[in-house]
């Protein structure tokens, strides 16, 4: 199941920066987490949520190449406010897998952000013993991919378990 060539879709959002997150979706259908249907839809959607910077990358003008997406907003540019607002999730996920399947090691920072994050958003989070028990069970790429789960009430204690195994695995 390789691609010799990449189709048109793949080409924009590589030329957008987004060649990490195609590399990713396409290991997800090389491990079957993904249908190729899905693949497909998952490129499109992003695809065509970007659609107006695609169409303006190539505009000269500057003020045509501004956006104008409904969820674009402008950040103070405060530098504190900034990196308090901002926090790119994906940006550490990617971070962490990219060093295991890389270097097969644990991206250290990424880690250490991600389980701040956790507490930030969750400081009620524990780690139970169901959890403990299932997380010493798990090889060390099954935990990365569960660490990248996203954040919520109800991942919040397994989350906790996980980074707390992966700290631990370090």
């Amino acid at each position: 199941m390789f691609w010799f060539f990449k189709s048109a879709i793949e080409k924009d959002l590589i030329q957008l920066g987004f060649g990490e997150l195609v590399r990713q979706y396409k290991q997800k259908l090389k491990n079957k987490e993904f249908t190729k249907q899905q693949f497909h839809a998952a490129l499109k959607e992003l695809h065509n949520k970007h659609q107006s910077k695609l169409s303006n990358i190539k505009n000269v003008n500057v003020a045509t190449r501004q956006t104008f997406d409904d969820d674009e907003i402008l950040v103070p540019l405060n530098l504190q406010n900034i990196q308090q607002e901002f926090i790119d999730y994906d940006y550490l996920y990617s971070t962490l897998l990219f060093e295991f399947n890389n270097n097969n090691r644990i991206h250290t920072k990424a880690l250490q952000q991600l389980d701040k994050l956790l507490h930030e958003n969750y400081p009620d989070a524990v780690i139970e013993p169901a959890d403990k028990e299932k997380v010493n069970q798990l090889s060390l790429k099954e935990l990365i991919n569960d660490a990248t789960l996203p954040f919520s009430q109800t991942h919040k204690n397994y989350l906790k378990a996980v980074f707390h195994q992966l700290k631990m695995h370090h």
